[in-house]
């Protein structure tokens, strides 16, 4: 009967899906640009107050409000200037952060933690995340990242309830105790299926079988990968979940996760191989 009974956690991960999956699939179907961007900003937003309280929860107040601040700037550039402007951005924050370390904790001894902390905000949270309006520029952008959210999502689901139902190996019990070998190929086969069952009915003729075979593979990989990492963080900080934001899915970080490195493995698959 317990396998039967859709517990409080599942019922609230259920609803949080169906009331946010149609309005993500509406803005990005038929919104416009400036509203893509102001959505990328309120999650880059979230996910950077979410990951400066696991890797700068020991510095000083202002110094996480400046990595806060500077990531905003991420997406703002690709918006206007899309690949140059990210590129622009992220080199000058990276140098400011430097600059802030050098002059300012050159004397302490935390020196190499928080600046590697603050570095490491910037490159995974905006930088990878901002890789979603550069593949809104291109064509059929609308369609491709309409297509990433349901191989990502499908993949998720897939583990979840393989993983639930048929998992007996654990994949990796020092990283994340709950995840299993079961789930990650049931995630797998999952992304591929939809993959080509999606890409083949959306409007993009530059897709093949044979690429959307190779990229629901590829995406379910750097997926899971991405899953995996941020359990480790939240390992390391000793949390459960990143925060409280989604219920049923715990915070913007923990529902990101499976999203962050996606963005780029979608955006530069869909330029260099199409």
């Amino acid at each position: 009967m317990g396998n039967k009974t859709i517990d409080k956690h599942h019922l609230h991960r259920l609803l949080t899906a169906a009331v946010g999956l149609p309005i993500l699939g509406m803005i990005i179907a038929i919104g416009p640009g400036w509203l893509l961007l102001a959505l990328v900003l309120l999650v880059t937003a979230g996910g950077l107050l979410e990951l400066s309280r696991l890797l700068l929860a020991g510095t000083k107040a202002w110094l996480r409000i400046l990595t806060w601040s500077m990531g905003l700037l991420l997406p703002l550039a690709t918006y206007w200037k899309g690949l140059f402007g990210l590129t622009v951005a992220t080199v000058a924050v990276v140098f400011v952060a430097l600059a802030v370390h050098l002059f300012v904790y050159a004397k302490q001894e935390q020196v190499l933690p928080s600046l590697g902390a603050m570095v490491f905000s910037q490159l995974y949270i905006p930088f990878l995340i901002s890789h979603v309006l550069l593949l809104f520029r291109v064509p059929s952008g609308r369609y491709w990242i309409l297509l990433l959210f349901f191989v990502v999502f499908i993949c998720d689901t897939g583990a979840y309830y393989v993983g639930h139902r048929l998992g007996r190996h654990k994949l990796w019990p020092a990283v994340s105790p709950g995840k299993t070998v079961e789930g990650a190929i049931g995630g797998l086969l999952s992304s591929v299926a939809i993959s080509v069952l999606v890409g083949t009915l959306l409007p993009l003729d530059v897709a093949t079988v044979g690429f959307l075979l190779a990229l629901g593979f590829v995406l379910a990989l750097v997926g899971q990968a991405g899953d995996l990492m941020e359990s480790m963080l939240k390992r390391v900080s000793q949390v459960k979940d990143a925060g409280g934001i989604l219920p049923g899915h715990g915070g913007l970080l923990d529902r990101l996760d499976s999203l962050i490195f996606a963005f780029p493995v979608m955006y530069y698959a869909v330029v260099f191989f199409t």
